[in-house]
């Protein structure tokens, strides 16, 4: 595992940190090294350039001697330093150098040159270094007067290209000085990032003390990042595939001869690794990864969980983390009142359903209405309103309960409202209106079921009829919520709010299994009227990790700039994928948020098209006749645009057809 160590600024102890970290980590027996890809100021000595930084590292460890990349003998910016020498840095030579020189060892440092704008060449900076990279990044920093404007502009710019702040070490601290507790206080408060503040010292042996300072540090959160970040050399990629094909049952797939599988050795922020290559994720693993994988901040928040409470029964005891959670939900739905956790986002429907059966038992109405084209898991009840004619559940139409379906809203969402399209499910309403005990629909985004976005007023005059004939509306967001669409949740397109919703998926950011379902204040009072119980207890509802795993996400969520990352990414997409309607087997191409979607003309063939994308080192998993995109947040405009171009090269020439056809 490697860090980038870089600076606010030059001159203000890079070096002395990355040493101190470096004798730290070699205390605690942990093989490491310390590289200086790029060294100006060096001294020629017989035709060999020394540099001073490397001598430092070596005053500590003797044998971390690996000289720089590129030495230059000018004390200037290093692209400046290259051209007083006929050179050009090259990135690609620094990026061989550090995988040569970092291998064979647990933790390698890698420290930069000066701040992360400093050039590298007259295109490329040290953040174009860092972005290559793409390692946790120690910020380091003086502790004095006007520095927390420097510190959280730096924050910002490594966030804006989605890279992680693993710690932030104060230089030059001045325990008691007043500016310098302020900003320590401050920073504290304000960033959600270790902190180490190591004084200015004048000792001989000042670097064996500044270890003692950064070992906690060190042990507490830089030694975590080994058992997360899977290095390749660590892992075991001897997978039994054979074994895999004749006993593991995957989804929706034929037991005897099941579709292809391609091993997954390990994931790190939007691209996932499989044998030989990595792929950029287009699917976000059926759109839960908000953040990409192996994050560092959920990372810390799982660790810390697991030391203390990994899993308790609910029933009868509860705990922080559920308590925790549950304030922020919440706050981001405050027209709820009352939160039933559960283990997936089929039983969160379940349960919504069981809900709105138990609140209506009086009543005699014990028929869920819903429309055509929707999906909402893969459960009994929740099979039951998913479409019997299309969907992938009619084989079991003849065991399920039977309910009521009205045509799918065919109200576009980029289009004018057609008021002829509620007519008939005004009619459904009118007939039926005492037997209707809720309606259940995936709100603005149906998913499994089509990828089809209708317009939000559909969903307005939805709550209209509800209230009119004494019906329940249940919103199913278990895809669309936490930014998927543009809004945190997609029923604030209508600006109108359902009795009850289900919340899954992006919840725990694709860390644990888990979601809840929400309701108003009137369910719980009239389903516990009179002693009341709601039956109803999944044995990991909510599980510890689960919640503090969750409420890490939505913190990192709410931090994050995800309404212009989502905007970013939709508006890539529109660009990008539009240029899908020039090909004849295009249908539609449609856009909302950050999901993208192709139409085609027929059914695709999933083994063949899926082959042609791992080719082409990316991963998106199509279904029926749609190729469609749900990226992580965080990925980069560049990786964006080429999922785009490999969708239209699959169209273009074919690749989605059989090798029969």
């Amino acid at each position: 595992m490697n860090f980038f160590i870089t600076a606010t600024d030059t001159d203000v102890g890079k070096t002395f940190v990355t040493t101190s970290l470096l004798l730290a980590l070699q205390r605690l027996k942990i093989k490491s090294i310390a590289l200086k890809p790029v060294q100006t100021g060096c001294e020629k000595i017989h035709d060999k350039m020394l540099a001073p930084d490397v001598a430092i590292y070596c005053s500590a460890v003797a044998e971390n001697n690996i000289q720089p990349c590129y030495s230059f003998q000018l004390p200037a910016s290093p692209h400046y330093a290259a051209q007083k020498e006929n050179q050009v840095i090259d990135i690609k030579n620094i990026l061989s150098y550090i995988k040569q020189y970092s291998c064979d060892y647990e933790i390698g440092l890698i420290e930069g040159a000066g701040g992360i704008f400093v050039p590298l060449n007259q295109q490329e900076t040290m953040l174009d270094l860092m972005r290559q990279c793409n390692l946790p990044i120690i910020l380091v920093c003086p502790n004095r007067l006007g520095i927390l404007n420097n510190i959280l502009m730096n924050i910002e710019i490594l966030k804006a290209n989605s890279l992680t702040c693993a710690g932030l070490i104060l230089n030059f601290d001045k325990k008691d000085d007043e500016i310098c507790k302020c900003n320590r206080e401050y920073l504290q408060e304000h960033i959600d990032i270790p902190i180490v503040a190591i004084p200015n010292f004048s000792a001989t042996n000042a670097i064996e003390i500044a270890s003692d300072y950064l070992q906690d540090f060190v042990q507490d959160y830089l030694l975590s990042y080994i058992d997360n970040s899977l290095p390749e050399n660590n892992i075991d990629t001897k997978l039994d595939t054979q074994f895999d094909r004749e006993h593991l049952w995957h989804p929706y797939t034929h037991a005897l001869n099941p579709l292809p599988t391609y091993p997954v050795i390990s994931a790190n922020r939007h691209l996932i690794h499989i044998e030989g290559k990595d792929l950029i994720d287009g699917m976000s693993s059926w759109w839960c990864a908000l953040h990409g994988y192996n994050n560092s901040e959920i990372n810390r928040a799982a660790i810390k969980q697991l030391s203390q409470l990994s899993h308790v029964m609910f029933a009868g005891l509860t705990h922080k983390p559920a308590i925790d959670l549950g304030k922020k939900l919440l706050e981001l739905l405050p027209d709820f009142n009352r939160i039933f956790y559960s283990d997936s986002g089929s039983v969160s429907v379940e349960v919504a359903l069981k809900l709105a059966l138990q609140y209506q038992q009086s009543s005699g109405k014990d028929k869920i209405l819903t429309v055509l084209g929707g999906y909402h898991g893969d459960t009994q009840g929740a099979m039951s309103v998913c479409d019997p004619n299309d969907g992938m559940h009619a084989i079991f139409n003849g065991v399920l309960a039977k309910h009521i379906f009205a045509p799918r809203p065919l109200c576009r969402f980029d289009q004018e409202f057609n008021p002829d399209s509620v007519a008939e499910i005004e009619s459904i309403f009118e007939n039926h209106k005492e037997k209707i005990a809720a309606v259940i629909i995936e709100p603005i985004v149906q998913g499994a079921g089509g990828m089809w976005f209708y317009h939000p007023q559909y969903l307005q005059i939805l709550r209209k009829l509800c209230d009119k004939y004494g019906a329940l509306l249940i919103f199913d967001e278990i895809a669309t919520g936490f930014g998927r669409t543009g809004k945190m949740f997609a029923y604030q397109y209508a600006n109108v709010v359902p009795d009850i919703i289900c919340i899954g998926k992006g919840l725990s950011a694709g860390y644990m299994t888990f979601a809840a379902t929400l309701c108003q204040e009137h369910i719980a009072q009239k389903i516990s009227h009179n002693n009341g119980v709601f039956m109803h207890g999944p044995t990991f509802m909510a599980n510890p990790l689960a919640c503090a795993i969750s409420l890490k996400s939505i913190e990192l969520l709410e931090k994050s700039n995800w309404q212009e990352n989502v905007m970013r990414i939709s508006n890539t997409m529109k660009k990008h994928l539009s240029k899908c309607k020039s090909l004849p087997e295009t249908l539609d191409v449609r856009v909302l948020g950050a999901i993208g979607v192709v139409e085609l003309s027929e059914y695709i063939d999933i083994a063949t098209i899926q082959e042609f994308f791992v080719s082409r080192n990316v991963w998106i998993r199509p279904f029926g006749k749609l190729i469609y995109l749900m990226p992580p947040f965080i990925i980069p405009n560049d990786d964006l645009i080429y999922l785009c171009q490999v969708i239209f090269e699959a169209i273009q020439h074919k690749k989605y057809k059989g090798a029969s056809c």
